[in-house]
């Protein structure tokens, strides 16, 4: 009997050696891997949002483009930054620097959007759109500015509303095509709407919403601004 419970407690016992020997991790190791924070997002500054460009250089030789000083925030956990500018929803510039600023050449007299994505090795994340208007003749006719958008959670009767200002260098009327997702599941999407604001949609608790709203106006032009945001938990 008693060889029997030795016995026992002897398989016990290698079992449990057996076990930590698999583990080779160390608590630090282990908290290590499971801090993998993705860098926050990034804050652009200039050009100034919704207004012609007023931070430029003309370019030697060239009187159709100028050099566009990009400058943004700091986001946490950052290794590096990617700068990208849309003319139309199609990219004109595209560079990823270590810093906080960068130059691009741009075509005068136009109106472009742009974001900066802040890297690291565990993610990415991109910063809200912002858009200006480079200095010179437009050819024909501006494109809208992107829209700027804000949200309101109402908690107590769990109800998101949201408002953008639309502006337009030629003051022409525009439009706005709007989609709310949530948890990439369209929750909302109406085309050519003429107002401002949406409200009185329910949202849940911690979750992620992702609007998009297409500023257009009556010659074809457009921009997009998109934003992310989370509601209070």
């Amino acid at each position: 009997m008693i060889y029997k419970i030795l016995k026992y407690f002897t398989g016990l016992a290698l079992f449990f050696v057996c076990l930590n020997s698999c583990d080779k991790s160390t608590p630090e190791e282990t908290e290590k891997q499971l801090d993998k924070p993705v860098p926050t997002k990034a804050t652009g500054t200039l050009p100034a949002n919704g207004e012609p460009c007023s931070e430029f250089e003309p370019i030697p030789n060239n009187d159709t483009k100028v050099s566009i000083l990009f400058k943004w925030n700091a986001a946490q956990n950052t290794v590096n930054y990617t700068l990208e500018v849309l003319l139309n929803n199609q990219q004109a510039a595209s560079s990823t620097v270590g810093g906080l600023e960068t130059t691009v050449s741009l075509d005068r007299g136009k109106t472009y959007t742009w974001t900066v994505t802040s890297k690291n090795e565990f993610g990415d994340t991109e910063s809200d759109t912002y858009s200006f208007t480079t200095p010179g003749l437009a050819e024909g006719n501006y494109a809208p500015y992107a829209a700027e958008i804000t949200t309101e959670f109402n908690t107590s009767a769990q109800l998101l509303a949201i408002k953008w200002v639309g502006t337009d260098e030629d003051n022409d009327l525009l439009t706005y095509d709007v989609i709310i997702t949530e948890n990439e599941s369209v929750l909302f999407e109406e085309t050519d709407l003429e107002d401002t604001s949406i409200s009185g949609i329910e949202y849940i608790s911690g979750t992620e919403y992702y609007i998009k709203i297409i500023s257009k106006d009556s010659t074809g032009s457009f921009s997009v601004s998109e934003v992310t945001v989370n509601s209070p938990e």
